[in-house]
Parts: C-alpha cells; structure tokens; sequence
C-alpha cells in the first residue's frame, strides 16, 4: 500500500525563516542606532566620548546594512519572491532600512500641470543614507503575473489583436 500523501507545506521554510531573521535582525539594530542618536547624552561636552558614540552608531548601522545585504543575497540565491511592502522598506541602492523619520524621508508629489491628475499622485521615498528617491504610485492597482491573469482578459486583448482560434469561424 502507498503512503497518502501529507498536508502540502511551504517549500524553502528555512530560507524564509533565514531571511525574516535578518530583516528583523536589521530593523532592530535600525531602531537602536535611532534611538541611541536621539537620546541626550550625559557627557556632550567631552569630545572621546561623542566620537566613541559615533563610531558605535556608524557599527550600529553598518551591521543593520550588512543584514539587509544578507537578505537580498539569500532570498536571490534561493530564487524566493520577497512581498513588494517589504522590498519598499529597504533601499535598493545602499542596502539601508528606510524607517520614516529615521532613516527615509517621504513625500506626495504630483507632477502633472498644476496638480490637476489626481491619478498621478506618486508616494517619493528619499533615503537619507545615500540621497536616492525611488517613486511609487499612490493609488494605481498593480497587474497581476501573466500566469495569474484571468482567462477572459486574455481573450479581450486577443480579440483586440485579431487572434483566430482554431475551431472559430471569420
């Protein structure tokens, strides 16, 4: 007799626990710099100990960096799709943790003539680590992958192109 077969899982479990590790790892290491930076410090008036704190700080964030690189590199290696709200919290280019207020600064902008398209809104995200802005669009829905669209779109765009199916009449 043949086993029956077990409830179907997540493939690459490890993986995915590997890299929410290092997300989480980095967000906390992310928040830490953050708050030492704005906690008043006792001493403010010694120079050692201002530069001993920005070297801790610039370790803080440079290890939070490494993380977030980590990440990427494990979840491209394995070939796993990371969820675009997570991949909107990091920096493409320097690899950093956008945290509003901390680490990124965000804003509404709208390009078109004199602000009259409201579907042009575009959510701008300036990284304060490198200066890059990356640009998303507020209110548009995002297209599903070709392999999850629906049949009957499929069949409109090929009705629009003029695509005869095998078995139609012209």
């Amino acid at each position: 007799m043949a086993k029956t077969k077990g409830a179907v899982g997540v493939q690459n479990r490890i993986i995915y626990s590997r890299a929410s590790y290092l997300y989480q790892a980095a967000s906390y290491l992310t928040t830490c710099a953050a708050a030492a930076r704005d906690a008043p410090s006792a001493s403010n008036t010694e120079h050692s100990a201002s530069a001993k704190d920005d070297k801790q700080l610039k370790a803080l964030t440079n290890v939070s960096r490494q993380a977030i690189t980590d990440m990427r590199a494990v979840s491209l290696k394995a070939q796993i799709r990371q969820s675009p709200a997570l991949k909107r919290t990091i920096c493409k280019f320097c690899d950093s943790l956008l945290v509003e207020g901390q680490t990124s600064r965000s804003s509404i902008e709208n390009l078109s003539k004199g602000g009259r398209k409201p579907w042009a809104d575009v959510l701008a995200i300036e990284c304060k680590t490198c200066g890059n802005i990356r640009r998303y669009p507020v209110e548009a829905t995002r297209q599903k992958r070709k392999a999850h669209r629906s049949q009957k779109f499929t069949a409109l765009e090929d009705e629009k192109r003029g695509v005869v199916k095998a078995g139609e009449a012209t």
